[in-house]
């Protein structure tokens, strides 16, 4: 059920869109006839959605809309107004309205366009928190990874495309500086190993399977660590680019190998 909260002073027009929205629709309608009621209701509420006119006595509905931002509310907004009223529809995107609706002359094409922006606004808003919260979950995994995760180019000049922060950590180099080069991440395999590793990527790039390889890295420090790399082809590359992860195997299982993470003898 979605839970909208329509404001605007005519109360016969509140009723009728009322009753409209709520017929099946799976919109339930709360209404308020000023601004300062409506601030009242959200003081103890939340919406899915807030539809305002913008031509109320006292506050007017950008005003209103400027003092449900300013309470750190982000509920999707929608401003009504006036049919040829582009100086109102300008000022409203400006200070952060989601969608404005003209008033038309036919309330049915007007109910049902607003039923339709309704339902359309609240669904973007959904996928937007659930991209959101993937985010935040992703950024609290990675701070605690044990290594750091890649993009890389393998066909014609080697290059790592990104890299994340966990990069310092595992290298001593900032990801930036892997990105742009400096160094470049191949010197960084310790050069027994880096045929072994170019081989296991390059059939992983021809075969289109996931890989996984153990081998060393010589840090920023001079220091030489054991590490775990996996990964895949980014389809749409020309076959050239790789993405995965590398763990670092001494400081998760203190010298020990991973168990079910040994190179496959196909890879080998």
């Amino acid at each position: 059920m979605i839970s909208v909260l329509l404001v605007d002073d005519e109360v016969q027009f509140l009723e009728v869109t009322r009753m409209f929205l709520e017929k099946g629709r799976g919109i339930r309608v709360t209404t308020a006839t000023s601004g300062e009621q409506a601030l009242e209701l959200l003081g103890h509420h939340r919406f899915d959605a807030i539809i305002s006119d913008y031509a109320m006595p006292g506050m007017n509905g950008i005003e209103f809309m400027k003092r449900v931002k300013a309470m750190g509310d982000d509920t999707p907004f929608i401003i009504f107004t006036g049919k040829g009223r582009e100086d109102v529809v300008i000022d409203a995107l400006n200070f952060g309205a989601d969608l404005y609706l003209e008033k038309s002359p036919d309330p049915r094409t007007q109910f049902s366009e607003m039923m339709q922006k309704v339902k359309n606004i609240v669904a973007i808003r959904a996928d937007i928190q659930v991209a959101r919260e993937k985010m935040r979950i992703f950024s609290s995994v990675m701070e605690r990874f044990p290594g750091m995760v890649f993009r890389i180019r393998l066909e014609g000049r080697e290059a790592v495309l990104f890299a994340s922060a966990g990069a310092e950590l595992l290298t001593g180099y900032p990801a930036d500086d892997l990105v742009r080069g400096d160094p470049v991440f191949g010197m960084l395999i310790v050069q027994e190993d880096r045929d072994r590793v170019d081989k296991v990527r390059r059939t992983a790039l021809r075969s289109g399977d996931g890989y996984h390889v153990q081998y060393r890295l010589i840090t920023r420090s001079g220091d030489e660590k054991r590490v775990m790399e996996g990964g895949f082809a980014v389809p749409g590359n020309d076959g050239g680019v790789l993405e995965g992860y590398i763990l670092d195997l001494d400081s998760i299982c203190h010298g020990s190998t991973l168990p079910g993470h040994q190179e496959s003898s196909s890879l080998r």
